[in-house]
């Protein structure tokens, strides 16, 4: 029943933006809009502010940010809007809500991008952030913690990193100068991967000291190269048999299984024999202990280089960590031992 003098509130039947299950905005769904909108099937911008409670000049910001697109304008001039505006406006606002840029929630109502899609590229932006923002973090401990007279060396090593991705990218060039030139592409590949560790996912201020470290032994003037052909003859088989024994050191470690160990031992010392013709003998182990001791000098390249690489894996690498980036420090340390006697790890001296 209608009493004398009442208007029937408008009934539109209009469009509105929904999600799928994958959260796409592009699927359209019918919604019912009802309400004393003035001017037909339009609304006006101070309407939509008020259902919203946001500021009219904000309005005004996204409609003219292309977020929020007019239907025409009144007699007077004023803007108008069709009925879907409002929980298009509505949608802007809870995005804003959660920090979400301007610009990415146009890329969301022009279509040019589904919402799960925002939301994908957004958190990989903030984890970034969080990634950058925790190593910087940790540079400052490192200078806060550290005595007074030491922080100006840790001052400068600490910037000559920069960013981390920048001193993985000169990590890398360095062993493409360091290892023989002759070695196959991906035999050489292998090793720079296993060799350069990359930046931590979760730093420290020891694992940030340890690859600003690793990053100052790699681009100093006295860096060395790795061994040549005149120092190993044939280096494919050489630096392939070195892989070898670490992968199955590797997967020693994850298993901790000291026989598979002994296994990767006796193959990583007839990667050395086989270098000067001789067979994996006592004697020949003596003399390999005794060329590994003299290796741990403090001056030692070689030795300072596995050592902060060691920091920042871990002596001990999950299962999956038998082979790719910065694998072959926690293999290296453990024959090291087996070899030597002497442990591989940052505080031995």
């Amino acid at each position: 029943m209608i009493l004398l003098g009442e208007r029937r509130p408008a009934r539109t039947r209009t469009t509105a933006f929904a999600t799928d299950a994958k959260g796409s905005c592009a699927v359209e769904v019918q919604v019912t809009v009802t309400g004393g909108t003035q001017g037909g099937d339009t609304m006006g911008i101070g309407e939509l502010a008020a259902r919203t409670g946001l500021p009219v000049k904000t309005v005004r910001y996204y409609s003219d940010a292309g977020l929020l697109p007019e239907s025409g304008r009144s007699p007077g001039g004023h803007r108008r809007y069709a009925a879907d505006a409002l929980p298009r406006l509505r949608l802007i606002q809870r995005l804003r809500a959660l920090g979400t840029p301007v610009a990415a929630i146009k890329a969301v109502m022009t279509g040019k991008r589904s919402l799960g899609e925002l939301v994908t590229r957004e958190l990989d932006a903030v984890e970034e952030q969080l990634r950058v923002a925790t190593w910087r973090r940790e540079v400052l401990r490192a200078l806060d913690g550290c005595p007074a007279p030491e922080r100006p060396r840790r001052l400068d090593l600490l910037a000559g990193v920069g960013k981390p991705d920048d001193a993985h990218d000169r990590l890398v060039r360095y062993w493409h100068w360091a290892l023989p030139a002759g070695l196959p592409r991906r035999l050489a590949q292998a090793v720079i991967d296993g060799a350069v560790p990359t930046p931590p996912a979760a730093p420290t201020t020891a694992t940030v000291l340890a690859y600003a470290e690793l990053h100052a032994l790699a681009t100093a003037d006295d860096r060395r190269r790795q061994p040549q052909p005149h120092q190993v003859g044939d280096v494919a088989s050489f630096y392939a048999g070195l892989l070898d024994a670490c992968a199955l050191a590797g997967e020693a470690l994850a298993a901790g299984c000291p026989d598979r160990l002994t296994e990767a031992l006796g193959h990583f010392v007839r990667t050395y024999a086989r270098v000067d013709g001789h067979d994996d003998t006592p004697a020949f182990r003596a003399q390999l202990r005794a060329l590994f001791r003299r290796g741990t000098r403090a001056d030692s390249f070689s030795l300072r280089y596995w050592r902060q690489a060691l920091v920042i894996t871990g002596e001990t690498p999950p299962p999956s960590a038998t082979s790719g980036q910065g694998h072959l420090a926690a293999p290296l340390a453990a024959l090291h031992h087996q070899v030597a006697g002497l442990p591989l790890t940052a505080n031995a001296r």
